[in-house]
């Protein structure tokens, strides 16, 4: 039991040594700092965690959510979807959740622009589970 501070400073170094100790099992509550994943069509990319995400979050373009990512390096990215990619996106999740599923999962994903049968143009987003459960979770956290 820490006894009580008497200043900022003790206050402050008690606190930095008690989040130390902490590290392990309590969430710091502090964010990663993410790059914008500026993922190109037609280009498979292999082995990124899906960590969380965050929808209905108002854009420019209407409503749009946020996927929190980390790449096979280890960078922390957000990879922003809306409109039909979101709805793919939401589906994926729909189908992680009925097999019961939890976040986060490693995935493939693929972006690309279809046809409709009306003959207009729709972005696509593919994304393939490849892994998840505990050995997820400890690739992630040895990144």
């Amino acid at each position: 039991m820490v006894e009580r501070q008497t200043s900022m400073d003790e206050f402050l170094k008690n606190y930095s040594e008690q989040v130390q100790e902490d590290k392990e099992v309590v969430a710091s509550g502090e964010y990663d700092e993410r790059t914008t994943l500026k993922a190109e069509r037609d280009q498979v990319y292999s082995g990124y965690f899906i960590e969380s995400y965050q929808s209905g979050i108002e854009g420019k373009y209407g409503e749009n959510t946020a996927v929190r990512v980390t790449s096979p390096t280890g960078e922390k990215q957000t990879l922003w979807v809306n409109g039909f990619e979101e709805q793919h996106f939401n589906q994926f999740i729909e189908r992680l959740e009925k097999k019961g599923v939890n976040l986060p999962v490693k995935v493939d994903f693929l972006r690309s622009q279809e046809e409709s049968k009306g003959g207009n143009k729709y972005n696509r987003l593919r994304i393939m589970e490849t892994a998840s459960g505990e050995e997820v979770q400890f690739e992630l956290d040895s990144l």
